[in-house]
């Protein structure tokens, strides 16, 4: 198990990420021994962003990563990298925690496509709703490879049947082949649904922010509560052909486009050659 963390330990996996240079760390800033680059401080945490940080409310909160994952933290055998860590429960001496922004145990801040690691530094990675906000998922997939041991493993949760969250950083909804596509550098141990996205979570998650939507989409209060009191039955039917449009079919077909970006089923795109 490894010692309680110091900014010793840390400094001992840090690279630059954009040379992958030695580190040298000042008392406001971090600088790249080979190419110079200049890297703020928040705090006492090193920022490896161009942009600015911005600080999350102090409302939010992350969703537990699960019991399976929680045991190896806990346990402490192995020295994990925990991509898009959030607000989490407590802080583990043998995780590095790292993310976009400044949360309560947050180690290191930066862009999962270039990590700020040496090259064979974890036994572990763990990037839990994550990767549907990143704009080259396959870049950070070679990312993660990169900085495991070799061995190493890394487990991931990600977003097939959701509506848009975090806009306007949701790029990707990936099926179990867009997963294995993603990670096609790694041996693929297992690819299957998590009980937090099993088929009764995600009619649960839909349906909560279908009414959610409704509502926020100015839809009138008796509107939403013809739509809470239809039943999975009646639009089951309407897609069947074997039945009427349910109560509240056309509040949502005439939402405006803002809100049905959220939760509709696709996208129809015309763009132009320049």
């Amino acid at each position: 198990m490894l010692p309680e963390r110091t900014e010793a330990v840390l400094a001992a996996v840090l690279a630059c990420p954009v040379c992958s240079g030695d580190l040298r760390h000042h008392s406001t800033s971090v600088t790249c021994v080979q190419c110079s680059a200049v890297f703020k401080l928040h705090g006492h945490i090193p920022v490896f962003l161009k942009e600015p940080v911005t600080i999350p409310p102090e409302n939010h909160r992350s969703n537990p990563i699960g019991a399976e994952f929680e045991t190896i933290l806990r346990e402490g055998k192995d020295f994990v990298l925990h991509i898009g860590a959030g607000v989490s429960a407590q802080r583990y001496p043998n995780c590095i925690e790292f993310e976009r922004r400044p949360f309560r145990h947050t180690d290191v801040i930066g862009d999962a496509h270039s990590l700020p690691f040496r090259a064979g530094s974890f036994d572990r990675v763990f990037a839990f709703n994550v990767f549907e906000h990143l704009a080259e998922p396959q870049k950070a997939a070679a990312e993660i490879l990169r900085v495991l041991k070799p061995g190493g493993s890394v487990a991931i949760h990600s977003a097939f049947l959701q509506a848009v969250h975090e806009a306007p950083h949701h790029y990707f909804n990936a099926t179990e082949f867009g997963l294995r596509k993603w990670f096609s550098s790694f041996e693929v141990e297992r690819c299957h649904v998590s009980g937090n996205f099993a088929p009764g979570m995600m009619l649960a998650y839909l349906m909560s922010s279908v009414i959610n939507t409704a509502k926020e989409g100015g839809a009138a209060l008796d509107n939403v509560m013809r739509l809470r009191n239809t039943t999975l039955g009646e639009w089951a039917d309407l897609w069947a052909g074997t039945g009427h449009h349910p109560g509240g079919f056309e509040i949502l077909q005439s939402l405006p486009q803002s809100a049905q970006s959220k939760i509709a089923a696709g996208f129809e795109l015309v763009a132009r050659k320049r």
